[in-house]
């Protein structure tokens, strides 16, 4: 592919799943890809953009509309730019004015998840998406949430394209040592990521099941790590339990855990469930959101009530000792993530999607 492709992203974080499928798409289009980002922070991973070929700039002005889209129009005329692809409410403003100053750019907006903006912006969104060429949907969940509450969007041009994502490899830093009977997760510390109810379950299996040698870890951090403690220390839990923040190395995570296990009850789709497929680990999902599109009820991993620790404990318990059934689930799961989810499925997807645009325009 010849075209060129800006990128508009709003922070080099790698923690998240859209700095990190972005940077996929980078490592797919090489040269003839260009990052623009305008939030500062996370600049240790600016070096892992730069070394895809293509060209990454910063633009850290705040919301300062006029400076983003001087240095934005200036790159897009220099590097010759075909399409603009972008997410996010500040990325959705700037892509408008782009489409306005460059009718002839082709401007993409992906939606990265669910949730209804504020009144005021989706007001100014409504308006907004009239003058966009293109939406990609992760999910069919984010499609219906987002048509839902913009029924625009129905008569605008939509693809669904499922993120991907490559095995997460052990890359020898230091980390957290797994116990036996580990269950793992990967989530930022937010209501919705519902680790609340794996904290329960576990409380479950110790003292209703009386099986004391199981373990939770979370990778991740936010906000409701305060509240999350207190759950702990409530069940006294402080030995079975471990928030352990930002981790640098979650290839051997999931290599060493025994159980996956993403309760998320509005996740959009959920990067690291193709993560822990890839890793070829038993999965356990919430029913909700978009997880029941990626996995198979007892094919490619469990799905049970998002709210219903019972449940989750059962399904814990169920895979950790039963472990011809949980290596079967597990197996199937590497096979269809190796085919519907795997990065190099998710770049030529859009490497479709953006040739289209182009094809089509002439």
């Amino acid at each position: 592919m010849k075209n060129k492709i800006l990128y508009i992203l709003s922070s080099f974080n790698l923690y998240g799943g859209t700095p990190k499928k972005t940077l996929d798409l980078m490592k797919y289009f090489g040269s003839n890809s260009v990052l623009y980002v305008y939030e500062k922070g996370y600049n240790e991973f600016r070096s892992k953009f730069e070394d895809t070929g293509g060209r990454v700039y910063d633009g850290f002005y705040g919301k300062n509309l006029f400076r983003h889209l001087s240095i934005l129009l200036k790159i897009i005329d220099k590097k010759e730019i075909d399409i603009v692809q972008t997410q996010f409410f500040w990325g959705e403003v700037l892509g408008f004015f782009i489409k306005l100053f460059r009718p002839k750019v082709k401007v993409i907006v992906a939606f990265v998840g669910p949730f209804k903006p504020s009144k005021i912006k989706s007001i100014i969104a409504n308006y907004l998406y009239k003058k966009i060429d293109s939406f990609v949907y992760i999910t069919k969940f984010v499609q219906n949430e987002k048509q839902t509450q913009f029924p625009i969007l129905k008569r605008k041009d939509g693809h669904i394209i499922f993120n991907g994502s490559s095995e997460r490899i052990d890359n020898e830093t230091e980390c957290a040592q797994l116990k036996n009977h580990s269950v793992f997760d990967i989530a930022g510390l937010v209501d919705w990521k519902n680790i609340q109810v794996l904290i329960k379950a576990i409380n479950e299996i110790i003292n209703n099941y009386k099986r004391e040698c199981y373990f939770l870890y979370i990778a991740g951090e936010g906000p409701y790590r305060t509240t999350l403690e207190k759950l702990i220390e409530k069940y006294n839990l402080q030995k079975h339990v471990f928030l352990l923040g930002y981790q640098n190395n979650i290839g051997r995570l999931l290599n060493t855990c025994d159980v996956f296990a993403h309760p998320a009850y509005a996740e959009g789709f959920g990067i690291v469930i193709p993560e822990a497929m890839l890793a070829q680990k038993p999965i356990i999902v919430a029913n909700a959101g978009a997880l029941p599109e990626l996995i198979e009820h007892e094919k490619t991993g469990l799905i049970v009530d998002p709210q219903d620790e019972k449940q989750w404990a059962e399904a814990i318990i169920k895979l950790a000792e039963n472990k011809e059934f949980a290596d079967n689930l597990a197996s199937n799961a590497r096979i269809k993530a190796e085919k519907d989810f795997s990065a190099e499925e998710f770049a030529q997807n859009y490497e479709k999607l953006y040739n289209s645009l182009l094809y089509n325009s002439k």
